[in-house]
């Protein structure tokens, strides 16, 4: 009914039932419509988790793929560039693998893979990112750790490695790693461009040790400073 005024009157009991049975009805849509929406949702995210399983975690090792450096690189490089603290790498590499899986086949090889990357976690600190970069070639990125620190873990990580017996069937043998270390120093961090050049210098001071012999270590400085190499030998 017209109230005079161009508007309308009070709603009379039919017309509120209606409205009132039209908002139960649409409040139902939108709640199950949220459900959907939800269970897509997490469809979506379990999804997402698979595929970055896939695309970061190493299925011989279990630990991250070289895929995983990417992004943890580039962030712990920015970091470094803004709280002006040193950054380093170690690029680790089992001497002669191709002729231990030659010798004890491929499933003995994966094992000590897997024993590898399980003895380097365990000495690894929380902060610090571990990856299998390649067949034998294992990355670790050490945060907040200057010259003197990458040159302590990489002591500290080739003497665990030397002294642990592998498992190879029947017999136990021990094996030998080369390992490449890098630092961008706090004093040039802050002007230093490349992320990848901290792991491309550890690398080549890899390769540099091992011309030494089997078992080296060898330490380079990404500023191009002079390399100083490792003191003491494999006995």
């Amino acid at each position: 009914m017209d109230d005079g005024e161009g508007g309308r009157g009070p709603l009379n009991f039919d017309e509120k039932n209606f409205l009132f049975e039209w908002l139960v009805e649409n409040n139902k849509t939108l709640t199950r419509k949220n459900k959907e929406l939800l269970v897509e949702n997490l469809k979506l995210r379990s999804r997402a988790d698979e595929l970055e399983k896939i695309n970061f975690v190493d299925p011989t090792t279990g630990i991250h793929t070289r895929w995983y450096l990417q992004p943890r690189l580039e962030e712990e490089f920015s970091r470094s560039k803004r709280s002006g603290l040193s950054l380093s790498c170690l690029f680790i590499d089992l001497d002669g693998f191709k002729a231990i899986n030659d010798r004890f086949g491929h499933f003995i090889g994966d094992k000590i893979l897997r024993d590898t990357a399980s003895l380097l976690r365990s000495m690894c600190r929380k902060e610090d990112v571990l990856v299998r970069f390649g067949a034998d070639e294992f990355v670790i990125l050490l945060c907040n750790a200057g010259q003197k620190a990458a040159k302590t873990a990489a002591e500290r990580i080739r003497t665990c490695l030397h002294a642990h017996a592998f498992s190879c069937g029947d017999q136990e043998i021990c094996l030998t790693f080369s390992i490449g270390a890098s630092t961008h120093k706090k004093e040039h961090v802050a002007v230093a461009r490349d992320p990848w050049a901290l792991v491309w210098t550890a690398d080549a001071a890899m390769y540099m040790a091992k011309r030494k012999g089997t078992g080296q270590i060898h330490w380079l400085d990404c500023s191009g400073e002079k390399s100083r190499e490792s003191e003491q030998a494999v006995s």
